[in-house]
């Protein structure tokens, strides 16, 4: 598959923003200066609450117009991705601060060749320790080297003519033909074509019941793992559920050689909420080159890395890695041209190419 060259946009378009940046600069040192420390602290807070000025920021910082800069804030964390999670509704909830329209999109911030870490736990991480420990996985030997499992296999997305299906309430079905574990199909595909050999577990783990998910999943992994020895990555697939307050489905969004496509986030857990995971730092490192891979290939394809306090059953094997593709908002089809770019770099790096 032909690589695509990082995009490196010329910087214009951001006198507007530039002087709105250097205005509330010089007001705010003044404001300060003049004994208004707390003044001076409340209209800080104000400006980062405030969507106009945070657009302004993005564009001045990354050379783009207003008209290009699209914003999304975390609210919330994102509970359904919680081991002990009860309520499948209760997934990543985020505020957009881009303004609503009929069809809504959060489009990420081009920054090709760039990682950011989302850091949600108490330990300290740096993006150029992980790349200089050079964390590589290769293929060797006989037998499945990848294992692709779904915790919520129920998981699905919204409906459309290629993949028209009736969800449930909350973007859910046990038809393995619409939910993300179709999802893991193309995967497996995409990896067995470069060579890769692949075992897909593909079971329901989140239906009947949702809570337990990951207890139940675990031991499908592990049972897996026994079996074949020579798997080195472990890969949970699921979709991601971004809603505002009312409940309006969002998607995640890029376009990619004029095709439009879902994006995709790694997710990757600690021993931070007390769970037993001594290596997470190695599988921080491994995805961590892979995020730089594939940002350098398909810039825009993947959000920032999550970094959390659970550990996903990602201390079965080092290499292990929670996926998000796309969220609810997205259509199937989009979905499926995400993963199948994904699984290319993925078979490119575990084949060292």
């Amino acid at each position: 598959m032909r690589r695509h060259k990082p995009i490196h946009r010329r910087r214009r378009g951001i006198s507007r923003p530039a002087a709105v940046m250097l205005c509330c600069a010089v007001g705010l040192l003044g404001l300060a200066r003049a004994g208004g420390e707390e003044a001076a602290q409340r209209l800080v807070d104000n400006l980062a609450g405030s969507s106009s000025f945070v657009r302004r920021a993005v564009s001045l910082e990354l050379g783009l117009s207003d008209a290009q800069a699209s914003v999304y804030v975390p609210r919330t964390a994102a509970a359904a991705r919680n081991e002990d999670a009860d309520d499948p509704l209760s997934e990543s909830t985020y505020i957009p601060l881009a303004e609503e329209n009929d069809n809504p999109v959060l489009d990420a911030a081009d920054k090709a060749a760039t990682i950011t870490i989302n850091n949600e736990t108490s330990y300290e991480v740096d993006v150029a320790s992980c790349l200089a420990s050079d964390t590589t996985i290769h293929v060797s030997g006989d037998g499945p080297q990848v294992l692709i499992v779904h915790t919520h296999g129920s998981e699905s997305y919204t409906p459309d003519a290629s993949f028209p299906y009736t969800p449930t309430e909350n973007e859910r079905t046990t038809d393995t033909r619409y939910n993300v574990v179709r999802v893991g199909d193309e995967l497996q595909s995409v990896l067995e074509e470069n060579g890769v050999e692949t075992l897909h577990i593909r079971d329901i783990f989140d239906s009947p019941a949702y809570s337990g998910s990951y207890d139940r999943s675990l031991a499908a992994i592990e049972q897996a793992v026994d079996e074949y020895p020579s798997i080195q990555v472990v890969i949970d697939l699921h979709r991601d559920s971004i809603l505002t307050d009312d409940g309006q489905a969002y998607k995640t969004s890029c376009t990619i050689d004029g095709q439009e496509m879902a994006q995709l986030m790694f997710v990757v857990g600690t021993d931070d909420g007390g769970l037993t995971h001594p290596d997470w730092r190695d599988n921080l490192n491994y995805v961590t080159g892979l995020q730089y891979e594939l940002n350098r290939a398909y810039p825009g394809l993947m959000r920032p890395v999550n970094l959390r306090t659970q550990r996903f059953n990602q201390h079965v094997r080092t290499g292990s890695m929670l996926v998000e593709v796309g969220s609810s908002g997205n259509t199937l089809p989009e979905a499926l041209a995400a993963i199948r770019l994904f699984g290319q770099t993925l078979a490119d790096d575990l084949n060292d190419v």
